[in-house]
């Protein structure tokens, strides 16, 4: 979570050429980029009641980019990260601008691996810590919402956050932090590879690193069992 003591995991060697595809291969995502200046409301469903309005910046300042998970005529699904990571619907008109990302993160919470995927084949694979059992970490579709820099929330983050767009629904017996799901740093190194975080995924420094200047806010982010 974005507050939790967490670990740090490595960064994989890059997939040789003629790498094999993600299982299974992912078409383009399409991303929708609240312009500057507008807003939007998110729905309970297609022309349903408003749940909360999201304009061009998230908390953290960030430009917000929604990622698209079901399309129903000129209505889009997205992942709320102001809702906790509960789906929502949007009416796709002028107040947001549409591209595809040819990038996904594919988190695999048994194998403790986190793989970075452009094009539907594999650039790399990082071996992540995962949540512990009491704060396991949740699986879905979500996406990236943020970058941020760690030191601004504690040394417990190493250099660098890549936030997410849910909560953690079962944070430590006591936990009193945000409860906001992230892919971050950490200054406990032996950690990584293990079930031992409040239900972040984390990874070592050189890694968080490569992430930060590789994968760019709106890609989506799936998370398996």
């Amino acid at each position: 979570m974005v507050a939790a003591a967490l670990a740090a995991g490595a960064l994989g060697a890059p997939a040789p050429a003629g790498a094999r595809p993600a299982d299974p291969p992912e078409p383009p995502a399409v991303l929708l980029r609240i312009r500057l200046h507008a807003h939007v409301r998110l729905h309970t469903r297609p022309g349903g009641p408003t749940l909360v309005r999201y304009g061009a910046r998230t908390e953290f300042g960030s430009r917000t980019v929604l990622t698209v998970l079901a399309r129903r005529g000129a209505w889009a699904q997205v992942s709320a990260s102001r809702l906790g990571g509960r789906r929502a619907w949007l009416r796709v008109d002028r107040s947001v601008a549409r591209r595809a990302t040819p990038w996904q993160l594919q988190a695999d919470v048994s194998a403790r691996t986190l793989t970075v995927v452009r094009d539907g084949r594999i650039v790399r694979t990082l071996r992540v810590g995962v949540g512990a059992r009491r704060s396991p970490t949740p699986t879905g579709r979500f996406q990236v919402t943020d970058k941020l820099d760690g030191r601004r929330f504690g040394a417990s983050y190493g250099c660098c956050i890549i936030a997410l767009s849910t909560d953690q629904p079962h944070p430590p017996p006591g936990w009193r932090g945000m409860a906001r799901m992230a892919v971050h740093g950490t200054n406990l190194a032996d950690t990584v590879g293990a079930a031992a975080s409040a239900g972040c995924l984390h990874a070592r420094a050189g890694a968080l690193r490569w992430l930060m200047q590789t994968v760019p806010v709106g890609t989506p982010v799936v998370i398996s069992p």
